[in-house]
């Protein structure tokens, strides 16, 4: 329950897209293919709720690096949610930008609110710092949590009125639950940089494809993130590019297949969410991705017997005992006596979870988890056991 990737096979489409354009050898701009940006503008604009006609597209290897081109393009202070996905305050630090940290709770989802980045903004000024832009991911790793549009709108108030830039990594906007992800750009279209890809609901991590919508109005963002391209990765694989247009295509069966696919991640997911609702740990319904962020601090006087005191040391004491992996909450930027960890509900093989799932229409969590994924189902009995008895 480590490591957070979704295991679907390729589509068939995309893979004879692929096959197609092997031939493709030629470089491409750096801000990608032509035809890909317009394509992938329209086709998440329509999914996302924003105006594409506010925007401007760069596809990049992966969104990750998408998201270090954006902050290498943007000097200042970055407002960074706590827990946040791990990779962005790395990024932060390597080009010497100061970190911001906003603490949330899961009363509030594990998102901030407009009262918290207030209050943050308010504190880092006094302080002398000069924060300028602030980072969310909704759906959220490592929580699997969304940001409810009121929400969205209140954030975007604030950071229209405080002149702060937001990098809204939207991932896993198609591993919505419920297939209704609405963006901030929607609220706040001239101060939002959406960030997604193909890696999450197409399953396509290793085709390393990512995508930046920037708002027109951000010009000189958006030409020193190609300047930041050109010296750098220069430009994306060009048959990956080209194999991509089949996915922006709105083909009904890729649309199915990315329903299906979504479904069973909810299923799976809500199997171990009821598992940690046994032991009586609670945890919100969940709404995208394939994650949970419990907190097994009811369980902390056991622990402290154990000299188990952190959530690092929770994750070694349980790869330990029960060789179940899980990663930290201080991998997340979790406070180390937060008794958290992140657990990834996808160690399974998407394609026997495809077959069941079309084969038995109506099944129930604990079917598919029993028929599909025995490592899930032994890592959560194994949990089960383990706090049961502790």
């Amino acid at each position: 329950m480590g490591f957070g990737q979704s295991l679907f096979p390729v589509h068939p489409l995309i893979q004879e897209a692929l096959a197609v354009n092997a031939g493709q050898n030629m470089y491409l701009p750096s801000a990608g293919l032509p035809e890909l940006r317009e394509l992938s503008l329209h086709y998440f604009s329509e999914k996302f709720g924003f105006d594409a006609n506010e925007f401007k597209t760069i596809v990049g290897p992966g969104s990750k690096v998408l998201i270090y081109d954006i902050q290498l393009a943007v000097e200042g202070a970055l407002l960074l949610p706590v827990p946040s996905w791990v990779s962005y305050a790395p990024q932060a630090v390597l080009i010497d930008d100061p970190i911001i940290k906003i603490p949330t709770t899961m009363e509030d989802n594990y998102h901030i609110t407009a009262e918290s980045l207030e209050k943050a903004l308010v504190v880092a000024r006094q302080k002398g710092m000069n924060p300028k832009k602030l980072i969310i991911n909704n759906p959220n790793n490592p929580s699997g949590l969304t940001m409810p549009q009121s929400r969205l709108e209140q954030i975007a108030q604030v950071c229209r009125k405080q002149g702060i830039l937001v990098i809204s990594d939207e991932i896993y906007g198609l591993v919505n639950y419920q297939q209704n992800h609405t963006s901030i750009a929607k609220f706040y279209p001239e101060g939002t940089i959406v960030t997604s890809g193909l890696s999450k609901h197409l399953s396509l991590g290793g085709y390393r494809l990512g995508i930046a919508f920037v708002p027109k109005v951000l010009n000189s963002i958006y030409d020193a993130m190609i300047g930041i391209a050109s010296g750098t990765w220069s430009t994306v694989s060009s048959p990956i590019q080209h194999a991509s247009l089949k996915a922006f295509e709105s083909e009904q069966i890729i649309e199915e297949y990315i329903k299906t696919c979504t479904e069973i991640h909810s299923m799976i997911s809500s199997y171990v969410r009821e598992v940690l609702i046994s032991l009586g740990i609670k945890y919100p319904v969940l709404e995208g991705a394939f994650y949970l962020f419990p907190n097994f601090g009811a369980f902390r006087d056991q622990l402290f017997e154990k000299e188990v005191k952190t959530s690092e040391q929770l994750a070694m004491h349980l790869l330990d005992k029960i060789q179940v992996a899980t990663l930290p909450g201080t991998a997340f930027g979790d406070a180390p006596e937060n008794l958290t960890l992140r657990l990834a509900s996808c160690d399974f093989e998407g394609q026997i979870a495809l077959n069941y799932y079309i084969e038995h229409p109506g099944c129930t969590p604990e079917s598919l988890v029993n028929a599909c994924c025995p490592k899930i189902k032994l890592a959560c009995q194994r949990l089960g056991e383990y706090f049961s008895n502790l």
